[in-house]
């Protein structure tokens, strides 16, 4: 027997080490006999009672002790972990967990005592809290065994030595330290795995197809997050893993796969690796892909490595383990490789067209598979109904019927698919059943999967029509939300006006109290006071008549303004120069008025807007009628917060200091002055004889 190279050697020498978890290896059936676990190298199965020190970490727990034990025997093997396997006098064998660290080898005959611990998980395991060495015996030799005596035999805890080939070789998905490794003899596919260690040995870098003897102690998957699987076989840490025979040399020229319908499944199964040539119709899943050969022969292949997945249409060579899943023959563990001189002998085989009726029901309407699809390149015409890049599938509808359509290898279609569209394409039509097990006669069909070769197969027969339910609902939504949002804006707008009316009815009623009605209640007392003193003293009687004249005088312009305050809209104007110069249309004629104020209307509000209007208006009333000024300059600035303005003109003039007020019948300038003071405004006015006026506002 040649010696094991130095990549085994390194196998050999790599443990499982991890705490507080399980690295049970998942068994894999893939359709066989039966299915048996090896672990190559020690395993770490200690961890199985150890309590979790990371309480984040998600491991078994010990809960509960439910006895005591005690054994004595022979140790036959010690894992690196220190977990052992004890062959008892009474020739019965056990294995025990550890969680102190013994000193104890191969042959040592002991005494232990220990407890029942059970998990969280319902779990039952031995664990020894004292050993006693009290000799030494030799190692129990190891029993010749096939894996078929593996599947069938009892032999849990035992030494055996037994051979298979090495069929697939690839990472534990539970386990990032360990390979998973296939391990074939007949009909017996056994999965097993090794740790890696700190040698980093890649999937790729095991030889697939070398035949191997391995040597080691036959323990029970119970536990882990694999707790069904099935035994496995603890290899020895010298010598027990050997290379009986390297891979050929050239493994694809393994013999023709032969189509023979007389051939039972379990004879199928029992083949060696057998070679097939021919056209890739369609491929799926990264791994699989379906090919059409020489007379009309259809065969599924389940590749070892991914990274040798072939595109449709390409002419291979593909060695693989034959298998059934009772439509055909599959070559499953399979390697392929371009080829070539196939020539006319290989075709594409001619779409079938076909409907998702005849694909799922029979003439009278009722559910079934139509098996004979499997292998078949079908044209099928549909409406896409739902597109999920995501998982590389959409979803083809026919007259009710509906069925998703894996394009996973052609992912170009995705930008061609487009929902609600009427398409006509080509797929390969899979027949999904579980392969074939001894222990289940006729595997269940679950279905027929759709497979798009690629963007070519895919034709748009009619883009979809605009009004689609979605963009109908859209558009529906959107009316109803633009609806309430004119009638919430038309509320909001009428609330606004109503406060405008509101308070302008308001200002209105301040304007005529504080002006026009105390200006005729003047009047009126001016009229009593004449009357009373038109006998006694009639100098002051005119004077007072006079008086009440001019407050008479001053009560009609208040309430002409107020009349041309409502029948106009000024305030209103977005252009306050322009509201400015409407107001003082009726000066106009009087003199010239030259404007020029920079100040937004949105910076003010309709009160302070208002109040400058009449300021202004008053002053330039004065400068016409008591100064007879014929030019008037109007000029401001607002500046942040505050607003500044001037009214200059060039009449006669006045002394401020000696100006009449409302005693006289004039109210112009204390009506300026009390309008200001409400909004924190004051009022200056620089005037001499002779020298025109100046008058500066100031509101803040």
């Amino acid at each position: 027997m040649p010696a094991a190279p130095q990549l085994y050697q390194s196998i050999i020498g790599a443990t499982l080490t991890t705490k507080g978890a399980f690295n049970i290896i998942p068994t894999m059936a893939l359709g066989h006999t039966k299915t048996l676990t090896l672990l190559v190298a020690a395993t770490a199965l200690s961890a199985l009672c150890a309590e979790t020190k990371d309480p984040a970490a998600l491991h078994p727990l010990s809960v509960e002790v439910t006895g005591n034990f005690c054994r004595t025997g022979t140790i036959t093997q010690v894992c690196p972990n220190r977990n052992f396997t004890l062959e008892e006098r009474n020739g019965r064998h056990s294995f025990l967990f550890v969680e102190d660290r013994f000193d104890i080898r191969e042959g040592n005959v002991i005494a232990v005592t220990g407890e029942f611990v059970q998990h969280d998980d319902g779990r039952v395991l031995k664990v020894a809290r004292h050993v006693n060495i009290i000799g030494q015996s030799p190692i129990p030799s190891p029993k010749e065994v096939t894996l078929a005596d593996l599947a069938r035999g009892d032999f849990i805890y035992r030494r055996v030595t037994t051979e298979g080939m090495l069929v697939l070789a690839r990472r534990d998905e539970i386990d990032a330290s360990a390979l998973q490794l296939l391990i074939k003899d007949g009909a017996m596919i056994l999965n097993v795995a090794f740790n890696r260690g700190t040698n980093r040995i890649d999937e790729a870098e095991i030889p697939l197809g070398t035949r191997l003897r391995l040597t080691g102690v036959i323990l029970q998957a119970t536990g882990g997050a694999r707790q069904y699987a099935d035994k496995y076989l603890a290899v020895d840490g010298d010598g027990g893993l050997e290379v009986v025979s390297p891979p050929p040399a050239d493994i694809f020229a393994a013999p023709a796969l032969e189509f023979d319908n007389k051939k039972t499944p379990h004879e199928i199964v029992q083949m060696d690796s057998r070679r097939f040539d021919g056209v890739v119709l369609a491929t799926w899943g990264g791994d699989q892909m379906m090919l059409a050969g020489r007379d009309f022969r259809y065969v599924k292949a389940m590749l070892a490595r991914p990274n040798e997945l072939p595109v449709a249409g390409d002419h291979v060579t593909v060695v693989g383990f034959p298998d059934t899943d009772l439509y055909g023959i599959d070559l499953i563990y399979a390697r392929c490789r371009p080829t070539s001189g196939l020539g006319d002998f290989v075709k594409q085989p001619k779409p079938i067209a076909t409907t998702l009726h005849q694909l799922l029901t029979d003439e009278r309407g009722r559910p079934r598979i139509n098996g004979y699809s499997h292998g078949r390149l079908l044209r099928i015409r549909g409406t896409v109904l739902d597109v999920q890049p995501s998982l590389a599938v959409f979803s083809l509808n026919d007259d009710g019927l509906t069925m998703p359509v894996d394009y996973s290898s052609s992912p170009d279609a995705a930008s061609l698919l487009e929902p609600n569209a009427k398409v006509e394409t080509v797929v390969l039509a899979v027949v999904e059943t579980d392969h074939w097990r001894e222990s289940i006669v006729l595997p269940q069909t679950r279905g027929i999967k759709l497979v798009l070769r690629s963007a070519d197969d895919l034709k748009t027969l009619a883009r979809p029509p605009w009004w689609t339910p979605a963009r109908l609902t859209a558009v529906v939504i959107s009316l109803v939300l633009l609806i309430v949002m004119i009638v919430v804006a038309n509320r909001i707008v009428n609330r606004i006006m109503m406060r405008r009316k509101v308070s302008e009815r308001t200002r209105l009623a301040v304007e005529l109290h504080d002006s026009l009605s105390q200006t005729l209640t003047g009047v009126a007392l001016q009229l009593a006071a004449g009357h009373d003193a038109v006998d006694d003293d009639p100098g002051t009687a005119k004077s007072l008549l006079e008086t009440a004249e001019r407050m008479l005088e001053s009560s009609r312009t208040e309430l002409k303004n107020c009349l041309f305050d409502l029948r106009n809209d000024t305030v209103d104007d977005p252009d306050f120069t322009r509201a400015i110069a409407r107001t003082l249309s009726a000066f106009r004629a009087e003199a010239h008025i030259s404007l020029r104020l920079n100040a937004a209307r949105s910076m003010m509000t309709d009160s302070t807007a208002h109040a400058v209007l009449c300021v202004i208006r008053e002053l330039v009333a004065n400068a016409v009628r008591h100064g007879a000024a014929t030019r008037i300059w109007i000029a401001g600035v607002a500046d942040g917060t505050s607003l500044r303005f001037s009214v200059r003109d060039n009449g006669c003039g006045f002394d401020p200091s000696r100006s009449p007020g409302p005693r006289e019948g004039h109210f112009g300038l204390s009506g300026i002055h009390e309008r200001l003071a409400s909004m924190n405004g004051e009022l200056s006015i620089a005037s001499a004889p002779g020298k025109g006026t100046k008058a500066i506002v100031t509101i803040v």
